[in-house]
């Protein structure tokens, strides 16, 4: 391994150190996953995890069995206990990437903002992204070489994928057989029963038993409403199939103009760089058609965009080296805009209380970072080599980042965690079961949680009119839900959470 790109990758796993010291789990995903590990812990269901005390079924339970055995040696309010099964996920999939396509592509996945902003937060997207990454590789093996054994390898990565997030990773794998086999003409003539064996039985080994134990309503929430009803129902997103094609550029950044080179350099450059981009079409198509879209769910591309990446620099010629640094210089040269843009940016010229941030000093040297990184990677890149190129524009996003963790963390916190709804319950002094939160994100702080407002009430509308709590906190945006019930209550505090107002009522 080159000596710039080993310093620059030990630099890439060294700054996902930096936020797990600081920061506080965040409103949404992490939150609620930390309520069903209190749980987990609490009722001892660590088979059949459970929020609000039924059966948790957004998400299989693989994670969160990790996540559970970890708080017996860290705690339940320790973000390691949170944040490891991702780090650890990032290493397998850097290694994977290394073992793949070389130091190159490792490099280029972990600096994919979104592999790279994954790996430090309690989601299980990186775990599912590495597995699904394994599976691709043995499925390439197994046309390149005729391999039953890696389509059996192949199989077990993808049915512990599902066992991870869903049954989105035989999709994937399906797809990707369907147009490598075309692109092929043809597949390799053997015994498949072992692997699609293997494919189904594994996740059936949880799903059956689990669908035993939750009864007939569990058995229509995993089966029906969470994949049929998510490939059919708009939960998250009601948009056309073009919604990822024109988000590619944020998905990707910074790789997307270089991605985008090497793609069309290198769609004929042999099996492999056909085979990934296969792998790209086989993540885009079946999420493209389903109706519930979100950025994240493009993750298990990122890979596939690494490897040919690195593949096209591999090969790369004077004027394809020279294609590449321009696409790296147009890049970096956007993302010097944006930070020196970001220095002329006055409160007035944005909306929401938040607005008023934007004059901090510590957020201004966050742009000065930016830009300059961004410079000074525009001059390497307009001078030097396609590697060094590459290596500048990867690093450059993560210096600005950096920062963010180091200086900025405390006031993100107070922006995206649950600290100020905690800080307003202790200010009512009451005890936890006699608050009830009403569209509120679940409570978790690594400091100072007072362990009573474990048993606040997550409340929908009849149980909030049901408990008749002496503390209510709604959702503004969904008060009127509860208006003949908050007669009797007066408005003593509010507080702002993720961009969202929340108001506490007292009786």
């Amino acid at each position: 391994m080159p000596r710039g790109l080993s310093v620059a990758f030990a630099f890439v796993a060294l700054s996902l150190l930096i936020t797990p010291f600081g920061r506080e789990l965040f409103v949404g995903d992490e939150t609620k996953y930390s309520q069903v590990v209190r749980e987990m812990r609490a009722t001892h269901t660590f088979f059949l995890p459970t929020l609000g005390g039924t059966p948790f079924t957004h998400k299989p339970p693989v994670h969160f069995w990790l996540l559970d055995l970890l708080s017996f040696v860290f705690g339940t309010y320790s973000l390691w206990t949170f944040v490891l099964p991702s780090l650890a996920a990032f290493a397998f999939l850097s290694w994977l990437m290394w073992r793949m396509g070389g130091p190159l592509a490792a490099f280029v996945c972990g600096t994919a903002l979104m592999v790279w902003g994954s790996a430090q937060t309690a989601r299980m997207d990186v775990s599912f992204t590495a597995f699904i990454a394994l599976g691709a590789w043995m499925l390439f093996r197994f046309f390149d070489r005729d391999d039953f054994r890696a389509l059996l390898c192949a199989a077990l990565a993808l049915a512990i994928a599902t066992l991870i997030k869903g049954p989105m990773a035989p999709v994937i794998a399906l797809v990707l057989f369907a147009l490598e086999a075309w692109r092929r003409r043809g597949v390799p003539r053997g015994n498949y029963v072992p692997a699609l064996a293997a494919l189904v039985v594994i996740p059936l080994l949880w799903v059956v038993p689990a669908v035993i134990i939750g009864g007939r309503h569990y058995a229509n929430e995993i089966l029906v409403k969470q994949t049929v009803g998510r490939a059919v129902s708009t939960w998250t997103h009601e948009a056309g199939p073009w919604f990822y094609l024109v988000r590619l550029p944020a998905t990707l950044f910074p790789w997307f103009a270089l991605g985008a080179v090497a793609a069309v350099t290198r769609r004929r450059g042999g099996d492999w760089p056909r085979f990934l981009i296969n792998w790209i079409l086989a993540v885009l198509i079946p999420y493209s058609l389903m109706a519930s879209k979100l950025d994240v769910y493009m993750m298990a591309m990122i890979p596939a965009v690494a490897l040919l990446i690195a593949d096209f620099a591999a090969n790369a010629d004077a004027v394809m080296s020279r294609r590449g640094r321009i696409a790296n210089a147009i890049t970096l040269a956007v993302i010097a805009l944006i930070g020196i843009a970001g220095l002329f940016v006055s409160p007035k010229q944005l909306k929401g209380p938040e607005a008023v941030l934007v004059g901090e000093t510590s957020v201004k040297v966050l742009f000065v970072v930016l830009a300059i990184a961004a410079i000074f990677g525009l001059i390497v890149s307009l001078r030097g080599s396609l590697t060094s190129s590459t290596i500048a524009l990867g690093l450059t996003p993560l210096c600005a980042f950096a920062y963010v963790g180091i200086a900025l963390m405390p006031m993100v916190n107070q922006l995206s965690s649950t600290r100020p709804l905690i800080d307003a319950l202790i200010r009512q002094q009451v005890r936890g079961d006699d608050v009830a939160l009403y569209q509120c994100p679940h409570l978790w702080s690594r400091h100072d949680f007072p362990r009573d407002l474990e048993r606040v009430h997550y409340a929908d509308e009849r149980e909030v009119r049901t408990l008749q709590s002496p503390v209510i906190v709604t959702s503004r945006k969904r008060a009127a839900d509860l208006s003949d019930t908050l007669r009797g209550y007066r408005k003593v505090d509010e507080l702002r959470m993720i961009g969202k107002w929340f108001d506490v009522y007292r009786r």
